[in-house]
């Protein structure tokens, strides 16, 4: 049978977290003196003017974890994230915890708060490739995942499971996305275990990791078994959990089914407090929404990474609005591993991987990056569109 699986409406003012833990039994194994890493998701810091709903874990829902934990004894308590530093926006990694507002939190509470990154990593295998964990992940007693309730734009949601690749080092969370995002998710699922997945839904976030499109739902899922946690949180923003490629994945390599009928459930129903939320990016959807034509940018999907996906969609973004209605002249774009550009001229490459994908072309513009910042995109852009523009 599986382990049973928490879904309660959060209220401040009724201890709901404690009651997700208890119907769950999510402490059962807990112990006073374990060493307890609780992994939040921060994905990275943004500017001043952007608020951080549904896009990383609420310091309410961490306060009400760690003060539970001490209710239990424990003092050994740490908040550690691998957070991703965003090129060209000038916010370091550590302005993440500051902007999440997990880094105030930390210290009216007193507990340690690390930055993955400065940290030791392990070197592990998965398919025959080397990849690096952070140490802390695997050798903490008690691992306590806290994701927010969110869809992805590459991932199609960003639950339990995907939260743990924040524990990878930076090269290692690039290269998920070179050999193959949704298996590699599935395969890290069973180097890192924990103990207790507790999903942050206060706000839902839709075409995450970063956008802007949060809802406020309250919920919080809690779970013993990460599948099942991420089962039911996939279910609850209207996604069907066997549609998500690195559920389909961790369920094949675990020997799992991905059957919401076989999860024992405690609490709300999901149907009774679902909302459907959309997970793809439309990359096409800017030059539409601008009325421009001539302009066709393919879909990389999962073959593109958190850094070129918002780099580059910032600098286009910032492109379009500046030439709303204008027509092109039939002129191709490419960012990500897997687009293949369809013809040889009018091809603009953005980034590495879609340097490399697109090598063969002689005669197509070339940004380079790993990923481009978003002015260089945006001077790119603008730059190779004049180019075109004077050789017609």
């Amino acid at each position: 049978m599986m382990p049973t699986t928490a879904l309660v409406k959060y209220d401040p003012e009724s201890n709901s977290l404690r009651k997700a833990i208890d119907l769950c039994e999510g402490f059962e194994s807990l112990r006073s003196e374990d060493k307890v890493l609780i992994k939040p998701n921060i994905v990275s810091g943004f500017t001043p003017d952007r608020v951080p709903y549904g896009i990383t874990t609420t310091p309410d829902v961490l306060r009400d974890l760690v003060n539970l934990l001490r209710d239990r004894g424990c003092k050994n308590i740490t908040i550690g994230e691998g957070p991703t530093s965003i090129k060209g926006i000038d916010v370091p990694a550590d302005w993440a915890f500051e902007w999440s507002g997990i880094k105030d939190l930390t210290k009216e509470l007193e507990v340690d708060l690390v930055d993955l990154n400065d940290e030791g990593y392990v070197k592990t295998e998965m398919r025959k490739e080397n990849f690096w964990i952070a140490k802390r992940a695997l050798e903490a007693d008690f691992l306590i995942n806290v994701p927010v309730l969110k869809t992805h734009s590459t991932a199609v949601v960003s639950l339990g499971l995907k939260n743990m690749k924040g524990c990878l080092n930076l090269f290692s969370k690039k290269k998920f996305h070179r050999k193959g995002l949704h298996g590699y998710i599935a395969e890290l699922g069973t180097k890192i275990k924990p103990e207790l997945t507790i999903i942050d839904g206060i706000y839902g976030l839709e075409r995450g990791p970063m956008s802007r499109e949060h809802h406020r739902l309250d919920l919080i899922i809690a779970s013993r078994d990460a599948l099942s946690a991420d089962m039911v949180g996939s279910a609850v923003m209207g996604i069907d959990p066997k549609s998500v490629p690195h559920l389909r994945e961790f369920a094949k390599l675990t020997g799992r089914e991905l059957d919401l009928g076989k999860i024992t459930m405690k609490g709300e129903k999901i149907e009774e407090v679902s909302t459907k939320m959309e997970w793809e990016l439309p990359w096409n959807g800017m030059t539409r929404k601008r009325g421009i034509k001539g302009i066709t940018i393919q879909e990389p999907l999962d073959t593109v990474c958190t850094g070129c996906g918002l780099t580059v969609w910032i600098g286009m973004s910032r492109f379009f609005w500046e030439n709303q209605g204008v027509n092109f002249d039939d002129v191709e774009f490419c960012v990500g591993l897997g687009p293949k550009a369809r013809k040889d001229k009018n091809v603009l490459l953005f980034g590495a991987c879609a340097m490399a994908t697109n090598r063969d072309l002689k005669n197509a513009f070339k940004l380079k990056g790993c990923p481009p910042t978003i002015d260089d995109t945006y001077l790119f852009i603008r730059e190779s569109m004049a180019k075109i523009k004077n050789s017609s």
